[in-house]
């Protein structure tokens, strides 16, 4: 713990970014070897997509320091956002839209 305490917040940050940027590639990567990682594997993407943005939201453009209404605004279009990519995802992936 002695070493978390010697760093900033901001190099905290930087350092749980690269380690979710780190899952994702791995994650990704592995989907190259099958084919595609699926719905489920999508899902992960951009909840890890959503972690960043957030992470990014509250300590770099410092939406920590705004009132809650900003932060839960800002949050909401992140989930909406990503929402709206894995249910295009799912329908392409389901048969639902796309070439056939």
């Amino acid at each position: 713990m002695g070493l978390l305490k010697k760093l900033d917040r901001l190099t905290l940050s930087w350092l749980v970014l690269m380690g979710l940027t780190a899952v994702t590639l791995l994650f990704a990567r592995h989907g190259d070897a099958g084919g595609g990682v699926g719905i489920a594997g999508a899902a992960l993407l951009l909840a890890l997509a959503v972690a960043k943005g957030r992470e990014i939201l509250l300590h770099y453009l410092e939406l920590d320091h705004a009132g809650p209404g900003w932060r839960l605004l800002m949050t909401a279009w992140l989930v909406l956002l990503c929402g709206a990519i894995l249910l295009v995802t799912a329908a392409g992936a389901l048969g639902w839209v796309g070439p056939r």
